[in-house]
């Protein structure tokens, strides 16, 4: 038979590490939510882009060689792009970007970067 004493001694045993794990669970959801929200980013629509003074914004490009088209086109990354807007907004999808631009990481797209979009 467990007396009261065993009982008191034992109890906070058990209990710590159950208490860690629930409070790593929730770190680790609310950090991942948090990763994962585009929170406050705005997809920019396909069209003319009005920048604001003193800055400048960068069309898709068709890239020549000696006058003739290659068919590539470039893009540089605004503030609130991602890989799955850009397809979008292009008409593709994001594995054909990927594979277009091999060095990139489809993760961190810094905003200026300059990405193939065919």
């Amino acid at each position: 038979m467990v007396d009261g004493d065993q009982v008191r001694e034992w109890a906070p045993r058990l209990l710590a590490p159950v208490a860690f794990f629930v409070a790593a669970t929730v770190l680790v959801l609310v950090v991942h939510r948090a990763l994962n929200t585009n929170s406050g980013a705005t997809v920019n629509p396909p069209g003319p882009t009005v920048a604001e003074p003193g800055t400048t914004v960068s069309q898709p490009t068709t890239s020549t060689q000696g006058g003739i088209s290659t068919g590539r086109r470039f893009y540089r990354v605004r503030p609130g792009d991602t890989l799955d807007a850009i397809a979008a907004r292009f008409k593709t999808t994001t594995a054909d970007l990927v594979i277009l631009n091999p060095r990139i990481d489809p993760l961190s797209l810094s905003v200026g970067q300059r990405i193939r979009i065919r």
